[in-house]
């Protein structure tokens, strides 16, 4: 407490010992689902926070919410397809990360709160990620009539729309 934070920064050295290397181990444990809850609880009661600065954190955070919200505005909704960039950053990945947060319970309330006003979905289908496609498609097209052999994002498309049409 003699700093008022729990972030010790690279190299940091308290009595003699790295505490900077043992806090890495923490979050690396909580990450993997290895660190007994009992320590977690004590770590967040101190104020630990698992992410690195919580201000670093939120602002991150934060400026890609901004970018979802952005992809919504364009496409409709929130189901970034697999390999989906916005200006240079991993929106797909991002997207993956907080339903993952999320089923783990690591999710801070408050984040999961602004998601749900998003009507951000916490279980995206196969079925969901092929229509999302198709409604990017359409954006940029101006329908719906994916030919047979298109691929977008590495995905069969067109090859996914025909089996649909079949089903009917």
């Amino acid at each position: 407490t003699e700093k008022g934070h729990c972030n010790a920064p690279t190299n940091h050295v308290e009595q003699g010992r790295a505490l900077w290397k043992w806090v890495q181990t923490q979050r690396k444990e909580k990450r993997r689902g290895t660190l007994e809850q009992s320590r977690a609880d004590r770590l967040e009661q101190a104020g630990f926070l698992w992410n690195g600065t919580k201000a670093s954190s939120d602002k991150k955070w934060d400026a890609m919410f901004a970018l979802l919200l952005q992809f919504k505005t364009e496409k409709g909704h929130c189901n970034a397809p697999t390999n989906h960039v916005e200006q240079g950053r991993a929106l797909w990945k991002w997207v993956q990360t907080q339903r993952k947060e999320k089923r783990r319970g690591t999710l801070e309330q408050s984040r999961a709160g602004r998601l749900e006003q998003a009507d951000f979905q916490w279980k995206a289908s196969q079925w969901d990620a092929m229509f999302a496609l198709l409604l990017q498609f359409k954006t940029e097209k101006g329908h719906c009539n994916v030919p047979h052999r298109h691929t977008e994002q590495g995905r069969a498309l067109g090859n996914w729309v025909k089996t649909l049409r079949r089903k009917k």
